[in-house]
């Protein structure tokens, strides 16, 4: 028997997918070290004698090896496969019971199903971050505020997740602050960078009342880059891509009941709406199959980027500052 990671259940040993919450097991047989295909039961390579079954990779030499290389090089993923890495992403959600003695309360509850949260009440510089896993929310803006930007930074995480099981996918290894830092590097180049922002401005903009909508983030990194308007046109419609995902999957969890609570919310803290972000909204996204493949392309040239000494300097020193978190 076997216990599914997600909801506890024991499963028959050659199950596919547990019989309770339908997550999908996953089955590791190629040696991260040399590629060799081995048993599925195998704990070590016949081959090279590596450990096969998911390591955490703790080393850069590791992460940036050759085989890695050839690994998100040829690697494809159909659509079946990446909607079961979301609805992995979100299955915990399916298992808590969202609570709160106020909606922001329940807001922050949801965003703690998937990443801990944690108050920033002091400093000059108010707002919001999503560094380390963590959310940092300023508890001294108004509610409306607070609700509207948990859901933008629980946004970047959900971008943050996704990427990371995609990679843990392609590299058949557990997540690690290696891994990470490979990810906050990559979510930092100017292009993912506005993607990212566009994504979490457009998830936040569904879920608050109309005419709140705020890209101000957004347009404040598009002011301070070079690109032109065909490539902020794509990278919004990367962003939007993204964010069609992750909100088919929030709308789950914040329904219509708690949509009409916040914009109650939003009323009590007698916020007028400015209607000036409305345009900034587009529907235009790729499709699936085109948006992974861009993704992939994307993820491969900032890994041969990253694997330069100089770069990995800069990925230890985010790895210092993720464990310290």
């Amino acid at each position: 028997m076997k216990k599914c990671d997600v909801c506890g259940t024991l499963n028959f040993k050659d199950n596919n997918y547990c019989t309770h919450c339908g997550n999908k097991f996953i089955f590791e047989h190629v040696c991260p070290y040399c590629g060799s295909i081995n048993e599925d039961y195998a704990n070590f390579c016949a081959n090279c004698n590596g450990q096969i079954n998911p390591i955490s990779i703790n080393d850069f030499d590791i992460l940036f090896s050759e085989f890695n290389e050839n690994c998100l090089l040829n690697a494809k993923i159909s659509d079946e496969k990446y909607n079961d890495l979301l609805r992995n992403i979100f299955l915990r959600a399916d298992f808590t019971e969202i609570h709160g003695n106020t909606i922001k309360d329940k807001i922050l509850n949801l965003a703690s199903i998937f990443t801990q949260c944690k108050p920033k009440s002091r400093g000059y510089e108010r707002g919001f971050i999503f560094l380390g896993n963590y959310i940092y929310y300023d508890d001294r803006l108004d509610e409306s505020v607070q609700i509207a930007t948990i859901i933008h930074e629980l946004a970047h995480y959900l971008i943050f997740s996704i990427i990371e099981s995609l990679l843990c996918d392609i590299f058949n290894v557990k997540t690690s602050t290696t891994l990470q830092s490979f990810i906050w590097y990559f979510l930092m180049i100017p292009e993912f960078k506005i993607m990212n922002e566009y994504c979490a401005h457009t998830v936040e903009g569904r879920f608050i009342p109309y005419g709140y909508q705020n890209y101000g983030s957004f347009n404040l990194l598009v002011k301070n880059t070079s690109f032109d308007e065909d490539s902020i046109k794509t990278m919004e419609m990367f962003g939007n891509s993204f964010a069609n995902e992750i909100i088919i999957y929030l709308e789950k969890y914040i329904g219509n009941d708690l949509r009409q609570e916040i914009k109650l919310q939003y009323k009590m803290d007698l916020k007028s709406p400015s209607y000036d972000s409305i345009l900034m909204e587009t529907d235009e996204c790729f499709n699936l199959n085109d948006k992974n493949r861009m993704l992939l392309k994307i993820l491969y040239d900032v890994f041969k980027e990253a694997s330069n000494p100089n770069v990995i300097c800069e990925l230890k020193n985010i790895k210092e500052g993720i464990d310290l978190n």
